[in-house]
């Protein structure tokens, strides 16, 4: 289901999936590391709908948009039930690669962001790559 969007035409996206419980800097990163590489190519971001994470999944799709929104980024959010793998069998017509990041964002951890929340330790928002979303995040956690 198509959450976000502000691509007009049908053009070949790049696609990120995960849960983004909170969506945080390393994977704003990973994502912006390859827009880089490929300028001009919009983003597709899914978002695994689960039922055993702490933030609903429309709210973390919805986090995902406010940082598109403010760093107008070309892409689009959609949930998507939740999946056990990735396969494929021959060459599909596109890439798959794993996206190589310094040590200080592959350390980034959105567990260790849900273990601060409940502690009531405010260093997390650090890793919060939308100015807003911080509060977001906040105000559902209430």
């Amino acid at each position: 289901m198509k959450h976000y969007t502000n691509v007009k035409d049908n053009s070949p996206h790049m696609v990120f999936i995960g849960r983004w419980c909170p969506f945080h800097k390393g994977h704003a990163h990973i994502m912006e590391k390859k827009m880089k590489e490929n300028p001009g190519k919009p983003i597709l971001v899914l978002v695994r709908d689960t039922d055993y994470d702490a933030l609903p999944t429309p709210f973390r799709a919805d986090l995902v948009k406010a940082w598109m929104q403010e760093k107008d980024i070309p892409g689009t959010v959609m949930i998507i039930p939740d999946i056990e793998g990735v396969y494929w069998s021959r060459k599909v017509g596109y890439t798959t690669e794993a996206v190589d990041v310094d040590e200080s964002i592959a350390n980034i951890s959105a567990t260790d962001i849900r273990r601060k929340i409940k502690e009531g330790d405010d260093s997390w928002k650090d890793h919060i790559p939308a100015k807003g979303a911080a509060d977001m995040i906040e105000r559902e956690l209430r």
